[in-house]
């Protein structure tokens, strides 16, 4: 496929759906970490720290943070499909707006649920992993 891609597009076409793929990211990650963030206040208990908040409070914040993550760009999620399927270098808003008008603002959610399934513990596991190693890191490297 990105064979014939270069044959008939050039190296321009490989990169189809990038600009909605970066609009869709920054206020993402912002969604993420920002309320991976609450959760774990949310979760601290009354004298404890966000630090102490034990594995599995540390798994829930981070799926946690996935669905928020994946709430807030979906619908750049479907642009970005849509114009990667197209293999049309069209601009997000039109695309956006067209499917809003034509299909309804539920169809920038087509498929949400099964991404929002597989999203919290996928995200829960990778959230937990980094905060375990970060703190593995930083004890062992105090320890010198």
């Amino acid at each position: 496929m990105t064979e014939s891609i270069l044959k008939t597009e050039g190296m321009r076409g490989l990169f189809h759906g990038l600009s909605a793929t970066i609009a869709r990211e920054m206020p993402g990650y912002f969604a993420l970490f920002g309320g991976m963030e609450v959760t774990k206040n949310l979760l601290t208990p009354s004298g404890k720290t966000k630090e102490d908040i034990g594995p599995l409070r540390t798994w829930v914040a981070g799926g946690m943070g996935g669905i928020y993550f994946w709430t807030v760009i979906f619908p750049f999620d479907v642009v970005k499909s849509r114009l990667q399927v197209a293999g049309s270098g069209g601009r997000i808003f039109p695309v956006l707006m067209n499917i809003f008008r034509n299909e309804g603002f539920l169809a920038l959610y087509n498929g949400l649920g099964p991404t929002l399934v597989r999203s919290f513990p996928a995200n829960g596991a990778l959230i937990l992993t980094y905060e375990t190693s970060r703190k593995y890191m930083h004890e062992v490297i105090d320890t010198f």
